[in-house]
């Protein structure tokens, strides 16, 4: 952990809003035409290679599509296979804002500290250089938090 760490979820701002629905090319089309959302960037059978939903390992396959609002990342997200977060939230009828991401540069600090106030992680993962970790914050706060940092490169 960082030794000058503080945790303070005020002081981060959110840079995205992920949603999950059954078609994603559906949604973006109705987000572009009825809010003037820019168009979705899209890519179909994303493979999740390190990911962890509530402590076993998986191999999970989405579509994504991405946009900007609000001066936000949107991110629409369809499951295709494998057990996770997003096929938990389709097989209860939801479809929806799913998570809020943010973040942060000390990802394994911000992890330990949602674990001593007993929030605990949900699902990890990694795609390229990016990883990210859902925390359990739905009933404390109302949807889940992902927060996710940039894994920077080991100097030889």
């Amino acid at each position: 952990m960082a030794q000058n760490f503080k945790f303070n979820l005020g002081n981060l701002k959110i840079d995205q809003m992920s949603f999950v629905y059954k078609d994603i090319k559906k949604q973006a089309q109705k987000m572009e035409h009825i809010y003037s959302v820019p168009t979705f960037a899209q890519m179909e059978n994303i493979t999740h290679q390190e990911a962890t939903y509530r402590g076993k390992e998986v191999t999970i396959i989405l579509d994504y599509a991405f946009s900007r609002l609000l001066n936000i990342q949107i991110e629409l997200q369809q499951w295709k296979s494998g057990d996770c977060l997003f096929k938990e939230f389709i097989d209860q009828g939801k479809e929806g804002l799913h998570s809020i991401g943010v973040y942060v540069e000390d990802l394994d600090a911000y992890i330990d500290e949602f674990k001593k106030r007993g929030i605990e992680v949900l699902q990890t993962g990694q795609i390229g250089k990016q990883k990210f970790v859902y925390i359990d914050t739905k009933q404390t706060f109302g949807v889940l938090l992902e927060i996710s940092t940039t894994v920077k490169r080991r100097r030889k």
